[in-house]
């Protein structure tokens, strides 16, 4: 076959970007260069940061590449303390004016563009379309409620909590099996960087950490005379949600014949999650690895009975070895449950209209800094939705629950890849009993990365249409490499 010699691959007028999957024309580049060189003597001139206009073109970047970009918001949504320590949220604060939250606030200006970009090249269904548009009159209608309530401004926070997980799901899914797992390898090293960073906070000790800026009762936070180590992550709490997050994705991956993981940087973020989820002290991200697990073992239908015995011992021999860790720390008590149950049957007591609270009205938009009412935490995902959404959409979601765990597992008779679909909305259903788990974006992004694999293992398991052949599934044409179709891989994959 002769080679092609034309096209902007081979024309030294063109730069190309792989990662953007584009080329770009040198005059086009140069050009650009120049603007912005105009744009930060622009900002010197008008007492801006010179950086601004640097980290504007970056962001876009950013935006334009689904690979790089959601790898941009894992690094920023899961080591949000370990960049404040190198002072990257300062530069891009100062960047932005002062502001110490836009760093932490681009991660999801980035998804959102991605989120656009995406529904403008999917191809919609006739049932995407209608739960689009009711999702979007539900937050319509109780973001008007939030806005009488507790203003704008904490509406606004609250709106941004409880979309931008659907956001990272849905441009997740867009994504081919290729670009979702170095996605994975991303995230299997950023829990290696939170477990080294954990064992570094326990070697210098609480006292000079607290010297060092770290503040108290947030980053550095007791249960007793236990320090509960932060790692990377805000606090405690959220590195515990996002061990038991990865942790789940990781044993889950075990327990599907087809997809047992053989990369090392895989297991290295195994091993890190359990150090991670020991040294947080986190009892949700403890139920949340316990009750997907559980699920996983008890649902699962694919397999003979000696492939599911072994996945059994798999499973619950995780579970007690985390069990056994929280108990030699002394942490197995349960009073910070029942003291909860009080906290519920008192919120419900409270004068509390049918509708709702509105969207902001309770959790993590209460403690934000534009809050507007008191500091209400719930610590149970499902009374928050009824306390915001009202009890009706509250019921509603424990049925949905219900519903789509029913059927995955129907589904894991014919699909073994359906096990890490079930694992993963089991333990998120138990993480939601005990706390807020949809309000910490980054576990939510790295339970969202390990659906969007196990979407693509329970498409491999469909058998093929009547009359195909190997060969004409092989020779399907390839997806773009930017922002492909939403309808995922058929080949079955390799155990990786």
């Amino acid at each position: 076959m002769t080679p092609r010699t034309g096209g902007p691959a081979a024309d030294p007028t063109f730069l190309r970007l792989p990662l953007l999957g584009v080329h770009l024309s040198r005059r086009l580049a140069v050009t650009g260069a120049l603007l912005i060189l105009l744009a930060v003597v622009a900002c010197l001139l008008t007492g801006l940061s010179p950086l601004l206009p640097v980290f504007l073109v970056l962001l876009f970047v950013l935006a334009v590449s689904p690979v790089v970009g959601l790898g941009y918001a894992l690094v920023v949504l899961n080591t949000p303390l370990g960049l404040w320590f190198l002072g990257a949220e300062k530069v891009v604060g100062d960047a932005f004016g002062g502001r110490d939250y836009a760093l932490g606030l681009s991660a999801a200006v980035v998804v959102c563009v991605l989120f656009a970009l995406t529904v403008v090249l999917h191809r919609w269904t006739r049932l995407q379309l209608v739960c689009a548009s009711v999702a979007m009159l539900v937050v319509g209608v109780w973001s008007l409620i939030g806005f009488a309530d507790h203003g704008v401004a904490q509406t606004l926070v609250g709106v941004r909590l409880t979309v931008l997980p659907v956001l990272l799901l849905a441009v997740l899914f867009s994504l081919t099996r290729r670009q979702v797992l170095p996605l994975m390898t991303v995230l299997a090293w950023l829990l290696v960087a939170n477990a080294v960073a954990s064992l570094g906070e326990l070697a210098v000790g609480p006292a000079r950490l607290v010297r060092w800026g770290f503040e108290e009762d947030t980053a550095v936070r007791y249960i007793g005379d236990t320090f509960r180590v932060p790692g990377l992550t805000s606090f405690n709490a959220e590195l515990g949600i996002l061990a038991g997050a990865y942790l789940l994705g990781y044993v889950a991956l075990w327990l599907t014949p087809t997809a047992r993981p053989d990369r090392m940087s895989w297991h290295a973020g195994g091993v890190a999650s359990v150090l991670c989820l020991v040294l947080s002290t986190s009892r949700s991200g403890a139920l949340l690895v316990a009750g997907g697990l559980v699920a996983a073992v008890v649902l699962n239908r694919s397999g003979g009975a000696a492939g599911r015995r072994r996945a059994r011992i798999v499973g619950l021999g995780v579970v007690a070895a985390v069990a056994a860790g929280f108990v030699a720390l002394g942490m197995a008590g349960a009073t910070s449950l029942f003291q909860r149950f009080d906290v519920w049957a008192d919120l419900f007591d409270a004068d509390v209209p049918v509708w709702g609270l509105g969207i902001g009205g309770v959790g993590a938009a209460t403690t934000s800094r534009v809050t507007s009412s008191q500091q209400i935490f719930i610590d149970n995902y499902f009374v928050s939705v009824a306390l915001q959404f009202g009890p009706v959409l509250g019921v509603a979601l424990l049925a949905a629950t219900g519903y789509l765990l029913w059927k995955l597992w129907r589904r894991t008779a014919e699909r073994p890849g359906s096990v890490l679909l079930v694992a993963l909305l089991a333990g998120l259903a138990c993480s939601f009993l005990v706390i807020e788990a949809w309000e910490y974006p980054g576990a939510m992004m790295c339970l969202g990365v390990f659906a969007a694999y196990g979407r693509h293992l329970d498409a491999a398991d469909l058998p093929p249409a009547a009359g195909a052949t190997a060969q004409t599934t092989t020779a399907a044409p390839a997806p773009s490499p930017t922002f492909p179709v939403t309808t995922p891989t058929v080949d079955r994959p390799t155990a990786r």
